[in-house]
């Protein structure tokens, strides 16, 4: 079987397993206990919070564990609008993860206003569109750091920069970035991604805020880590959390490097190939590499590939059946290679004799009408 759909999922890397088996073990009482078990529970969740803080520069304090990406994007758009009824105008993009999406969507219906702002012809944010859409009563500026379909990387700081300069806060899923490149919280007033993008378990995700920023909570009633988030603390998926934070940190650039070297054999191999044009772009990290495949129907396609055994996939695994890449369209501003495109993702477990197999398949890969 060849996997070649990391930007969906990364399997969980064989030390984060330990440790989440290890802490389910030693570390099975309820942290909010105030038995002598639950309060071990507690002192450990704490040396990992802090472990946290230091890998990723930032307070403790800052940080809001949560289930997934999906939870904190939820989180942050809802609950500003609670704590600021009166500011009613959101601002973000047609390019974000669908959870983002579905949250702006639930609060346009209840009356906000929406501006999406528009894409170069390099597939970045406008920042001139984006200042002429800022408005006295602009809630919040969301804008993904890197898009999950093309893998473009967007200028996080001269966003941040440009929205304090107007004094609203800037929201950014930085999923598809974390671990993968360097990523300075500190600029951001909040963000958000997920354990299992970076060989860690599903069900554990993190919401930063900077510190001297608050939100209404959506869950309320018994005590946790933070009064942002009530539930149980999650002990294992945190600590299994921390330690591929921790891997994905230590070697991020030998990653990137690996990576970048598989990213450029794959494209080397795809340019000779008349029915493949190229989305992803210069903006683009190494570990998303956007194709389309003239001719075909990703929907019949991907069952295609699978029975190559090979796994990949038309667009964000949230993103439902659209029938185009809205991500596609907007850098290439071509249709038919909106409708025709696929998400190849790599990872430093990716090896040519996988590439080379995909090749083949996309060599014989038989036209749609």
């Amino acid at each position: 079987m060849i996997y070649l759909d990391y930007a969906a999922t990364t399997p969980i890397d064989p030390s984060v397993l330990n440790v989440w088996v290890r802490t389910e073990q030693e570390q099975f009482a309820n942290a909010n206990s105030s038995h002598i078990l639950g309060q071990r529970a507690w002192t450990f969740l704490q040396t990992q919070l802090s472990q946290m803080a230091e890998l990723l520069h930032v307070q403790k304090d800052n940080l809001i564990l949560c289930s997934s990406a999906t939870e904190a994007n939820n989180t942050i758009l809802k609950g500003l609008a609670l704590k600021y009824p009166h500011k009613k105008h959101i601002i973000t993009s047609m390019i974000e993860h669908a959870s983002l999406i579905g949250a702006v969507s639930a609060l346009e219906a209840q009356g906000y206003d929406v501006d999406f702002v528009e894409t170069t012809n390099d597939g970045l944010f406008d920042l001139n569109h984006l200042k002429s859409l800022l408005r006295e009563d602009t809630l919040l500026v969301s804008l993904i750091a890197v898009n999950s379909e093309t893998g473009i990387l967007q200028p996080l700081d001269a966003i941040a920069s440009l929205c304090r300069n107007a004094k609203i806060f800037f929201h950014s899923d930085v999923t598809q970035a974390m671990g993968k490149v360097p990523i300075d919280l500190n600029t951001l007033d909040f963000a958000s991604c997920s354990a299992h993008k970076i060989y860690g378990p599903k069900g554990i995700g993190l919401l930063y805020r900077r510190e001297d920023l608050s939100f209404i909570p959506l869950l309320h009633g018994g005590h946790s880590l933070s009064p942002y988030r009530s539930s149980t603390p999650q002990t294992a998926l945190i600590a299994a959390f921390v330690r591929a934070l921790e891997l994905s940190m230590i070697h991020q650039k030998e990653r990137f490097d690996k990576i970048s070297k598989l990213k450029t054999y794959l494209i080397d191999k795809l340019n000779a190939m008349p029915r493949v044009r190229i989305n992803s772009n210069a903006y683009s990290l190494p570990h998303i590499v956007n194709i389309s495949i003239l001719k075909t129907r990703p929907d019949k396609g991907i069952d295609y590939f699978s029975s190559y055994d090979i796994c990949l996939s038309s667009k964000s695994a949230c993103c439902g059946q659209d029938e185009y890449s809205a991500s596609v369209y907007a850098i290439t501003k071509d249709m038919e290679r909106a409708q025709s495109s696929y998400r190849i993702s790599l990872s430093h477990l990716t090896t040519l004799d996988e590439l080379d197999a995909l090749v083949e398949a996309i060599e014989r890969m038989p036209y749609e009408d």
